[in-house]
């Protein structure tokens, strides 16, 4: 099976995993780049106290900018997994092997529960909900602008996916 997560929240957790972190398995080029080309307003360094949420939510909306001009393949960086649709992620192992299911993360805690039932393991714990990384949450800055431009920006797993708007 493959777990599909909100387009909105999994370009949020990228943002903050490999272009506003600094350590371990951070993008530092990319974040440069994205820096000094696109002028997202990203610190120098790690993000201390003075990086506010008002920043935070600029340079999100900065970076969905860059990923819908990243995957029109309008910049010179490579369009990474963590960021590429995942209608194109499914599409590229379904050329191996199709998926027996397609869940989506908020459905998880029902589906992997009829799963484990179904391959006889009717006690199955519930999945942990992973917590969010970043100095700021999705929900402190979302608004429908976020909304409308990762809507466009990944339009393509709105539709064949179903996907509506985030829910906090």
């Amino acid at each position: 099976f493959s777990v599909l997560r909100h387009p909105l929240a999994r370009a949020h957790e990228v943002f903050c995993r490999r272009i506003v972190a600094t350590g371990p398995g951070s993008y530092d080029k990319i974040r440069d780049t994205l820096r000094r080309q696109f002028k997202l307003p990203l610190p120098e360094g790690a993000p201390d106290a003075s990086y506010g949420a008002d920043q935070h939510r600029d340079a999100f909306h900065g970076f969905l900018e860059f990923v819908r001009a990243n995957l029109a393949g309008q910049t010179a960086i490579r369009v990474d997994a963590a960021w590429a649709t995942q209608a194109t992620i499914v599409s590229s192992f379904a050329d191996f092997i199709l998926p027996d299911h397609i869940l989506r993360e908020d459905e998880l805690v029902d589906a992997l529960g009829a799963l484990a039932s179904k391959a006889g393991y009717p006690q199955a714990p519930a999945p942990m909900a992973e917590a969010e990384t970043g100095p700021h949450t999705l929900k402190s800055i979302h608004d429908k602008d976020l909304e409308d431009l990762a809507a466009d920006v990944y339009q393509r797993d709105y539709v064949m996916f179903g996907f509506g708007p985030w829910r906090t």
